[in-house]
């Protein structure tokens, strides 16, 4: 039945919660699978995290419908220093037939613990150049963390109860608007 020789990535029944109104799934979800096949073709050629960066067009040739076999194949097409591009081939089975669905072509790039770029083929725990200081400025205060409050913004004075300015005179309004 199938028409690649490897394994395939990803393979999953449709299943109703992921149709549209007209009884076709989402676009989004097919695309969520694409992600994660091409991430498992991405990871399996470093230790490290691998992180989306980019996804080619994406055109969807026919439809997915319920009940349909969803099936992700995947080829790595490049490797470079930080990222590896991947290309994802995604088919369904539907009453004994392959049907060819889309393809696309996603980036992915090997993060270290702070998520920034590292070499795919580092060793474990290797960390960006600058990472150690970089991180401890970037990490928040707990003075930071404690005032984030809960619920909306609105909820918690955020924007409405705020001053702003205008533009154009650098006058402050109010929260109703009008000049002070």
């Amino acid at each position: 039945m199938n028409s690649h020789k490897t394994c395939p990535a990803v393979r999953v029944v449709m299943f109703p919660a992921d149709c549209n109104p007209s009884g076709n799934i989402f676009g989004g979800i097919i695309l969520s699978h694409i992600d994660i096949a091409g991430a498992i073709a991405a990871k399996q050629l470093t230790v490290h995290r691998v992180v989306t960066v980019s996804m080619d067009a994406v055109v969807f040739k026919r439809p997915v419908l319920v009940g349909d076999i969803l099936t992700c194949w995947t080829e790595v097409q490049k490797k470079g220093r930080t990222s590896i591009k991947v290309k994802i081939t995604v088919e369904v089975e539907r009453q004994g037939k392959v049907i060819h669905v889309t393809e696309g072509t996603a980036t992915y790039v090997a993060v270290d613990s702070n998520h920034r770029s590292i070499p795919w083929d580092s060793p474990a725990g290797t960390l960006a150049e600058g990472s150690a200081e970089d991180a401890e400025a970037e990490a928040p205060s707990p003075e930071a963390e404690a005032d984030t409050g809960a619920g909306c913004l609105p909820c918690r004075g955020g924007p409405s109860q705020v001053e702003k300015t205008d533009n154009k005179k650098g006058k402050k309004k109010n929260k109703k608007g009008k000049k002070k």
